[in-house]
């Protein structure tokens, strides 16, 4: 508590940030009609909407900078004794961006004026940053905007970073990912009114905190050379400014109305999944005005916007597999009729135990007569005509049953159906005030709350159909607002101070429909650790039977029963002066996050129940596997209240958080009025993520564990105090220094020539864990076929052959906290010691911009950066030995089959060879394998830590061309050539697949998400008034044409993996290898994007272009190959309608929006043969119950499974048909 306290005070004491990053500013110079320069001319800025007035002076070279003026058109007034008034009217100011208004004076008296009213160059004569700007009405308008889970994020509203798409060098995702410039995944910075909104919960799903797109003003995406007061961000910082009110009263109303009627079939199904979303609301602005009270006109202004997203349906196509009457009754006969023609079938060739009783799949045992035979094995009898008598049945399983319904259908699986509602709802309100002081003085508030909430829906909710309290759905109920507080303040006519504040908090829960069961009083299951405050249904995995027997699908509320908040106190300061040819600038930032997670998953248990305990444990004895079934069966077994293993955890309340600091300096400098150079020097300073009370189990290599009999590898707690080692998991980094430097120099009226280079840091990701670590504990059973624990008889752990209750504690500080006794299963978090480093990204770019006619622009450049210490958690294992390791230790070579045979062979078995029961610690137990014995940490399995380790190059040709509206039409085109690699660190995460992890720079590969060419072009055509006479110009006027067209690469596809490699060396080095390519042999068996194959009947991907590698060393190959990807998928979306004006300040639209206008049939990627080069399957084409043939009509084959197939079938095989949206809008 106390190193919290003093962080919020360091935070409070610096309040020094980041200027306020969603301004905008005005430079230029003052010049007389011979070109000399005009000093101290006096110069008025006035934003023509809201009436307010901003003041400033020229500098003694005669330049000028009004810094931090808000989003908005401005009119600038320079009035000299001796000339003319100068009015320039039309300026649009943009968020982050310079606009340069040169003034020359004309002789004369200031009675007389001149105005100019063209709108500003396109051109950038005043930065060096690669950006995009794009006004929220543009976003709107353009049509790619649409709704509901799938096309915009969980929410299912519409999300602002689809303005991403129109920015080169970008990858957008909804809700899964988006890349700017080759950084990892979901790296990037969100800033709301200039200050940090980014969700650190669940850092792929921005919408959890997005404002409503209607709010917004204007987006801004920075993806490169950035001056100094901008950084803490890997991928783009995203720059959203609100609206704000005016002297007039403003406002809309809108829905956007989704329908099934609107859609395009499925490709292969031919179904029209019902689909009901509304997309609705209004905003309104103006001045604050109460009659006879108070007038705000040109002094205070408001901008209210609520939206509101709400889809509702019925969802009918869920069929889970509950137990059939005869099961319910225990009568278990027919689970043995799984030969062919409902037959019994023998296991093993009919293989017999030492009595002489056959293995049949599916045939139960009663544990209650088992007996040690003549060969010191166990044998049970089995149960007569393979049912259960009632009287054996456990009271907590007769009770679960009681819960569970009965089948709607004779089947033995998929054999319940029960429709059930869904209602996700998504209010989005928004206020923003903006109130003047005085000329010199101004003050805004903005304060937004985002929520979503939803008890039952598929597939993010996971509900199964199963009624309330047995179903696995998990709701999501998701509440987040911001608020902000800014202060401006002209200390003189050439320095500006701004002040700042601000708070982002976001609750996500995910929760069960029943948040009060009673488990001990509903079920008779006692020891929980928890209540009815917070109880939840247990968790029952699955207990279904091999071959289609049937039984029960998983019950309970699935993994994630979590209640998560952040907590995010931002705070910033800045002040711009202007000395000379001089625009100085500095400021800092600081912000803490503070993370809380209450954990309630698996609070009541999470029960794995399996055939083994109603098995005949002799064939387990003899080590015989059991092959094409099972003996015993999971329902039979439950029944019986015999628990295979369970996990329980204590009610736990993590708290965790880390502090962010930064400084920087920068300057403007006007060299000549044709160039222009910035340069400054940015500090960052962050810790890494650390729980407060010092409550997470970290990996110490040197700490006696007593669980592993003392073997050195276990758990330590950071912080003092007892249970504690006085000391920190990780270091943090005080020296990350970032320089900026940029140029940008007009070479003549229409070219400008830019050029930057600069070092940005990004904050080391991770640190919220989703639960608390070590508080989940495992309990396995005694010996196979043995139970865990009986239902009935609570929670109870057998050690050494005595059963005692089980009762787990958090926090639990032990050392020999992990593994769970007698097994390798769980590990404490490895720690990186510089976890506390941030990315650096070194980023450069040079260019030419042009323009090519007043509203056409043309932007081309360069643009690389080269990215370290990205986090990543797939380059170091620290329980991971080398091939020279075995050889020179213990004399083995893993390339020798005999020496591959003795490392998998367990410590028991003759195949041990010279380490058969050689254990390395006293209750290692002999059925682990030889690899693991020989670990330098046996009594774990993967020891992957996190670490700064991570690398990405990117280097690319981007384009952009702009055209402003003019003669009816706006349109902007992207493109993108690039080449991006990276080195573990594909997303936020780390990611990245990894080959040789002892060899690490040979994993130097493309990046999953690379496509090297990329194009987009975005327009918006109004029709003009055009005719012969007026009903003519009314029927053609006013009709709205808008669309975005995205062409792009295919994604790369991963090499396929071996069943072979993967088993070789998955035992000794914890991980597979891929097949080795086959030099000239084809990779593809059909063009992907040639249109000319069925996908339904069609192996794409050639299986004789990859071969296995040596048996014991790893493949050659890489990850990825940039002659082997999958399909193009066109991004397309289309919009038409018409612009009804009611009055001259009203207008209503109504348009149809489609996306995939032109109904691509976006079948899915092949696939690649990540388990291994499997042969293909088939599957006969399925006719539906109204009818309709899935498929291939006739009755032909169509794929199923196997490497290079496409799966056509299936809910989400073919995806993305066309969508429509019909809209409507009021603008007043």
């Amino acid at each position: 508590m106390r190193s919290l306290v003093i962080l919020v005070g360091l935070c409070l004491c610096a309040l020094a940030a980041f200027g306020q990053t969603d301004r905008g500013t005005i430079t230029g110079a003052v010049a007389d009609p011979a070109g000399a320069v005009v000093a101290n001319a006096p110069i008025q800025i006035k934003n023509t909407q809201t009436g307010a007035v901003y003041q400033a002076a020229s500098s003694d070279t005669g330049n000028y900078t009004l810094p931090q003026l808000p989003v908005g058109v401005y009119e600038l007034t320079v009035t000299v004794a001796g000339f003319k008034k100068f009015v320039r009217q039309n300026i649009t100011v943009q968020a982050t961006q310079t606009v340069r208004v040169d003034v020359t004076l004309e002789v004369g008296s200031a009675t007389e004026s001149v105005t100019v009213s063209a709108e500003t160059s396109l051109l950038k004569t005043e930065s060096s940053d690669v950006s995009v700007n794009v006004t929220g009405d543009r976003l709107v308008n353009l049509g790619v905007l649409p709704i509901g889970n799938g096309f915009s994020s969980s929410h299912g509203v519409r999300n602002p970073m689809a303005v991403s798409t129109l920015s080169p060098g970008t990858y957008f995702d909804p809700n899964l990912n988006i890349r700017v410039n080759g950084a990892p995944s979901n790296t990037e910075s969100v800033r709301v009114e200039g200050q940090d909104v980014t969700n650190g919960v669940v850092t792929f799903s921005q919408a959890q905190t997005q404002p409503s797109v209607e709010a917004l003003q204007e987006l801004t995406v920075q993806s490169s050379n950035f001056a100094a007061e901008f950084g803490q961000a890997g991928a783009g910082v995203f720059n959203y400014t609100v609206k704000s009110g005016t002297n007039n009263f403003h406002g809309s109303l809108f829905d956007y109305n989704s329908n099934e009627a609107y859609n395009a079939s499925h490709a292969y199904k031919h179904d029209l999944p019902k689909t009901r979303r509304d997309d609705m609301g209004g905003t309104l602005g103006g001045p604050v005005w109460i009659p006879k009270v108070y007038n705000g006109r040109d002094k205070t202004f408001f901008f209210f916007s609520y939206e509101l997203f709400r889809e509702v349906g019925i969802i009918s196509n869920q069929n889970p597999t509950v137990p059939t009457e005869a099961y319910r009754a225990g009568n278990f006969a027919q689970a043995m009729l799984t030969g062919p023609g409902g037959t019994l079938k023998p296991l093993n060739n009919s293989i017999k135990d030492v009595t002489g009783q056959i293995a049949y799949d599916g045939q139960i045992f009663d544990p209650a007569s088992q007996f040690t035979a003549s060969d010191g094995r166990r044998v049970r009898t089995p149960f007569v005509n393979n049912a259960i008598p009632l009287s054996q049945f456990d009271p907590s399983a007769k009770k679960v049953l009681a819960l569970i319904p009965h089948a709607t259908s004779a089947a033995l699986v998929s054999n319940f159906n029960q429709p059930y509602n869904t209602d996700r709802r998504t209010p989005i309100p928004a206020l923003k005030l903006d109130h003047s002081l005085s000329s010199k003085m101004k003050v805004s508030y903005y304060w937004s709350t985002t929520e979503t909430a939803v008890q039952y829906c598929t597939p993010l909710c996971g509900s199964d159909g199963l009624p309330d309290p047995i179903t696995a759905t998990r709701g999501t109920f998701i509440e987040s607002y911001t608020q902000r507080l800014n202060f401006d303040y002209t200390l003189t006519p050439t320095m500006l101070l701004h002040l700042g504040a601000g708070l982002a908090h976001n609750d996500f829960k995910d929760k069960a429909p029943t948040t009060n069961f009673d488990l001990a009083g509903t079920l008779g299951i006692a020891g929980a650790p928890v209540g009815t405050d917070g109880g939840r249904f247990p968790v029952f995995a699955a207990m279904t039977g091999q071959n289609s027997s049937g039984g029960m699908n998983t019950m309970g509320p699935g993994a994630g029963q979590v209640r998560a908040v952040e907590i995010k106190p931002t705070f910033n300061a800045s002040v711009s002066w202007v000395k000379g040819n001089h625009t100085y600038k500095f400021g800092g930032d600081s912000r803490l996050e503070g993370f809380i997670d209450y954990t309630f998953s698996n609070t009541t248990g999470n029960f794995v129940i399996g055939a083994d305990q109603t098995a005949n444990p002799w064939f387990s004895d003899n080590g015989t596997v059991l092959s094409g079934g099972a003996s015993g069966f999971p329902f039979a077994s439950f029944l019986l209240g015999r628990v295979t293993s369970y996990q329980l955890s204590p009610l736990s309340a993590f708290r965790g958080g880390r502090f962010y600091l930064s400084f920087f300096g920068q300057d403007t400098w006007k060299v000549t009025r044709k160039l222009t150079l910035d340069y400054g020097l940015r500090y960052d300073y962050s810790t890494y993520a650390k729980e407060q009370y010092g409550r997470v189990p970290g990996f110490s290599p040197t700490t006696p564990n007593p669980t592993a009999g003392g073997h050195p590898g276990a758990s330590i707690y950071e912080g003092d105090g007892p249970g504690h080692c006085g000391c920190n998991l990780a270091n943090n980094y005080g020296l990350a220094f970032g320089p900026r430097i940029g140029v940008a120099y007009q070479i003549d009226p229409k070219t400008v020539f830019r050029a930057g280079f600069g070092v940005s840091y990004a904050p080391y990701t991770g640190g919220r864990y989703a639960g608390a670590p070590g508080a989940n504990q495992t309990v396995n059973a005694p010996g196979v076929s043995d139970p865990a624990m009986i239902l009935s008889g609570g929670f109870t752990n057998t050690v050494n052959g005595v059963t005692a209750p089980f009762r787990p504690t958090w926090p639990d500080l032990r050392p020999g906290l992990f593994p769970a006794p007698g097994t390798i299963s769980g590990a404490p978090t490895v720690f990186d010691q510089n976890s506390g480093r941030p990315a650096r990204q070194v980023q450069w770019q040079v260019g030419i911009q042009r323009e090519i006619f007043r509203d056409l622009a043309v932007d081309v450049s360069y643009v690389a950066n080269r990215g370290a210490w990205w986090r990543t958690n797939t380059l170091t294992n620290l329980n991971v030995y080398s091939q020279d390791f075995l050889k020179s230790q213990y004399g083995l070579d893993i390339t020798n089959a005999a020496d591959r045979t003795i490392l998998t062979s367990q410590l028991g078995q003759a195949g041990a060879k010279q380490f058969q029961g050689k254990i390395p610690y006293t209750g290692f137990s002999l059925s682990n394998s030889v690899a693991q014995s020989l670990r330098p940490f046996p009594q774990f399995g993967n020891l992957q830590g996190a670490g700064p380790l991570g690398d990405t190059w990117y280097d690319s040709l981007q384009a952009k061309a702009t055209k402003r509206f003019s003669h009816g039409l706006d349109a902007s085109f992207a493109f993108t050539w690039a080449k991006e690699l990276q080195l573990g660190a594909d997303t936020d995460g780390g990611g990245g697949t990894i080959n040789d992890i002892l060899n690490r720079n040979s994993n130097k590969q493309l990046s999953s998400f690379s496509r090297p060419l990329v194009s987009i072009l975005a327009l918006n055509y109004t029709l003009p008034k055009w005719g012969p006479n007026k009903w003519v110009k009314y029927a053609v006027a006013d009709w709205i044409v808008a669309g975005s067209f995205q062409y792009a690469s295919g994604q790369p596809i991963q090499v396929p993996t071996t069943a072979v490699s993967t088993s070789n060396l998955s035992t000794a080095f914890l991980r597979g290898t891929f097949a080795e390519r086959v030099p000239g042999v084809p990779l593809f068996l059909a063009d992907l994007n040639c249109h000319c194959f069925d996908p339904a009947q069609t192996q794409v991907l050639n299986p004789a272009a990859w071969k296995d590698p040596t048996p014991g060393t790893f493949s050659p190959s890489a990850a990825y190959y940039d002659d082997y990807r999958y399909r193009r998928i066109p991004r397309e979306s289309l919009s038409f309608g018409r612009t009804f004006r009611i009055k001259e300040r009203i207008t209503f639209t109504a348009r149809a929006e489609f996306t995939n206008p032109f109904n691509r049939a976006q079948v899915p990627n092949p696939f690649n043969g990540t388990g291994g080069l499997t042969g293909v399957t088939y599957n006969s084409a399925v006719t539906t119950t109204n009818g309709i043939v899935e498929g291939v009509p006739g009755g032909l084959k169509v794929n199923n499974s196997g490497f290079g197939v496409i799966q056509t079938l299936g809910a989400n095989a073919v995806i993305g048909e066309r969508s429509g949206l019909l809209v409507g809008r009021l603008q007043f």
